[in-house]
């Protein structure tokens, strides 16, 4: 049974009084991807897409603190071609899902949203990199193979704003409103169907997405801003200690990802993730065999519009057998 105490997502507080024609016209849809459903959880409802093959090996991807799981959509959608199963899913107080209250927006948290799945790879962006590197080393027996899209988990400087008095002191703020001020000037905004696809065939601005999750996500900013004042962004060196000891053979012989390589891509312009220092601090934990570094153009938001590449990258990785794209 669901807690009462949560801020419900648009799902619940938009999508039922607007016409379908409408919801269709969002830069976020609700059926913009295949396979959506509902999943009912203790802190609340959560949005989850499923599609592929039934038998394809299963893939889950989990996107950063900003936007939610449509940034994975063309990736996914490769991935699937290739005979893969993929499954995404919105982060509390992101996309479609709802938001907790009452409980800290910590790694704990969002960490224990993936045990919807079993024995999957994981493709992970930003906030997701930290939160897939905890369950994998809590639960290495379930994990393949690890994809990270610029991971924080090591930063050595968080992002501008993400420090502010009142990111870190909320009860500060003089009121709701200068607080969701602060968060857009962070996330750089500007003020201001019923049935989904087999496939994923549509382009979507991820600006135009950020700015809708602002502007319609009504528990969007309590979960951003307890997400940057306990999230795991920095100095977690713990979570990547221990996946990375498996990786590098020297822990649990018994999983597959004992004695394997981690593939890290990196956005050549990103000042959130800087390349060259993650991949620093990595080396002392991972000796260099085991792991595979692609830098890509563009800043933080390298993700979608490199989406091609990564996905050929990872299915070469991989050693999948199939054509895609």
């Amino acid at each position: 049974m669901a807690l009462s105490n949560k801020i419900q997502s648009p799902l619940t507080t938009l999508i039922p009084f607007i016409s379908t024609e409408e919801a269709a016209m969002m830069a976020c849809p609700p059926n913009a991807l295949p396979g959506a459903r509902n999943v009912e959880t203790f802190y609340g409802t959560m949005r989850v897409y499923e599609w592929g093959p039934a038998d394809g090996e299963k893939v889950l991807f989990v996107h950063g603190d900003a936007t939610p799981c449509l940034v994975f959509s063309n990736i996914s959608q490769g991935l699937v071609d290739a005979g893969y199963r993929v499954m995404l899913f919105d982060l509390w107080g992101r996309g479609y899902s709802d938001t907790p209250l009452n409980c800290r927006h910590d790694v704990r948290l969002f960490a224990s949203q993936i045990l919807l799945a079993l024995i999957f790879s994981i493709v992970a962006f930003s906030l997701g990199g930290p939160i897939s590197l905890a369950f994998a080393g809590a639960f290495p027996l379930s994990i393949r193979s690890l994809v990270l899209l610029g991971p924080a988990g090591l930063l050595r400087k968080l992002p501008d704003g993400y420090e502010d008095q009142l990111m870190q002191q909320p009860e500060l703020a003089p009121s709701q409103e200068a607080l969701n001020e602060k968060v857009r000037q962070i996330l750089g905004q500007v003020a201001l169907a019923e049935t989904g696809p087999s496939r994923v065939e549509q382009s979507f601005d991820m600006g135009a997405i950020l700015q809708w999750q602002f502007d319609h996500h009504q528990g969007h900013i309590h979960s951003f801003q307890d997400t940057v004042q306990y999230g795991p962004l920095q100095k977690r060196e713990d979570l990547w200690r221990n996946v990375c000891d498996i990786i590098a053979g020297r822990t649990r012989p018994d999983t597959v990802l004992h004695n394997s390589k981690l593939l890290i891509f990196f956005g050549r312009d990103d000042d959130v993730v800087v390349g060259e220092e993650t991949t620093e601090d990595i080396l002392k934990l991972l000796p260099p065999d085991h792991i595979q570094v692609e830098y890509l153009p563009g800043g933080h938001g390298f993700p979608y519009p490199n989406s091609e590449n990564i996905t050929q990258t990872i299915l070469s990785s991989w050693g999948s057998k199939h054509s895609v794209l």
